[in-house]
């Protein structure tokens, strides 16, 4: 059973919670979208350069370097 008196109370004792982000700009336009796909281009880029300097670094160590199958 549901007792709904106690829900009610519950319910009203809810705060809101606080908006710590905003996708709205400076002339009231939600740019989420813009955000979100700047921010997975820049994530994208990252795990290349990890990538890539990690196979450099792999590349360079004697003890690695068997990991990284060679050219040719």
């Amino acid at each position: 059973m549901v007792d709904n008196e106690k829900v009610s109370a519950e319910t009203k004792a809810y705060k809101k919670i606080p908006q710590i982000l905003s996708f709205t700009d400076e002339d009231g336009n939600d740019n989420m979208k813009q955000v979100i796909e700047a921010n997975y281009r820049q994530v994208k880029a990252d795990v290349v350069h990890i990538v890539e300097s990690e196979m450099e670094r792999i590349k360079n160590d004697p003890d690695l370097q068997h990991l990284i199958q060679q050219d040719g």
